[in-house]
């Protein structure tokens, strides 16, 4: 289409096109960090509800259940942060890697 021919609406709807584009972009690249934030903490939170199950096998009572609830609560922080991620996906928010 020729701006030139353009009407003053076609021309509005091409200049938001445009800024919603430009936008878009600078959003799906300025998230990228936040995402691997997010993936590395997941990961994180998993290996220390790891760590802490496998110290609790190794104690005896009294000590393991403490050792299994900080399992336990990790294990909760790296699915929460699993959600995070999944629930950006869903919503179309990608990383550009």
């Amino acid at each position: 289409m020729d701006s030139a021919a353009a009407t003053p609406t076609e021309t509005v709807r091409n200049n938001r096109s445009t800024v919603s584009s430009t936008w878009e972009k600078r959003m799906d690249s300025s998230i990228d960090p936040v995402f691997e934030l997010l993936e590395q903490n997941a990961s994180w939170w998993e290996q220390a509800a790891l760590t802490c199950e496998h110290i609790a096998a190794n104690h005896g009572l009294g000590t393991r259940e403490e050792w299994q609830l900080m399992g336990a609560v990790y294990r909760e922080r790296a699915q929460k942060h699993a959600q995070i991620l999944d629930q950006l996906r869903r919503n179309g928010i990608n990383p550009q890697r």
